[in-house]
């Protein structure tokens, strides 16, 4: 069983923590992470969650993306993730932090409530997709798609996206002042 630590609604910790399905039941307020992989095209890897995950299968997702377990530094559940999702040793001094962000979340008819602070952040290095070993239960494929593409599906409310307009705004502001 996997246990989060638990936030109150400005982020802070409580000192309590809660199994994973707990959390996700009744709202419980978390944090979370997001890895962007971008390439020296402008290309950003994205994954596609597995048909069988609880909430946004199929969907194309972040590159990498998880929770820190209770009593987990950050850092090393982002190293935890990256092996897990995508079969990839991180140096974390690799990272560029990019931003904090919150969101409510309410899925699959109200089962699933997702309210989450998210550390969102940067890699830029160039990945081979044929070195990476994919997480069958996590991660269906991965893919690049160059991050101009990306902003067009997100500005089209395309389906087939995990949605997160405020990381969405904030990230593509970010990738133009880089890469335009």
């Amino acid at each position: 069983m996997e246990y989060l630590d638990i936030l109150d609604k400005n982020g802070n910790t409580t000192g309590e923590s809660r199994e994973r399905k707990e959390v996700h039941a009744n709202g419980y307020w978390h944090r979370g992470f997001h890895i962007w992989i971008v390439n020296s095209k402008g290309e950003i890897l994205l994954q596609r969650r597995s048909a069988n995950k609880d909430v946004y299968p199929n969907k194309l997702y972040v590159s990498v993306a998880g929770h820190p377990i209770s009593g987990e530094d950050e850092m090393d559940g982002i190293e935890r993730e990256f092996l897990e999702e995508i079969g990839l040793k991180l140096n974390k001094n690799e990272l560029e932090y990019l931003f904090t962000f919150s969101q409510e979340v309410v899925e699959n008819n109200g089962k699933f409530l997702d309210n989450m602070y998210y550390d969102v952040y940067l890699l830029e290095k160039d990945i081979n997709l044929d070195d990476l070993k994919l997480q069958e239960e996590e991660v269906s494929q991965v893919q690049y798609i160059f991050y101009k593409d990306l902003e067009e599906m997100v500005k089209n409310k395309d389906k087939n996206i995990v949605n997160h307009p405020e990381e969405w705004k904030k990230l593509f502001n970010i990738l133009h002042k880089k890469y335009d």
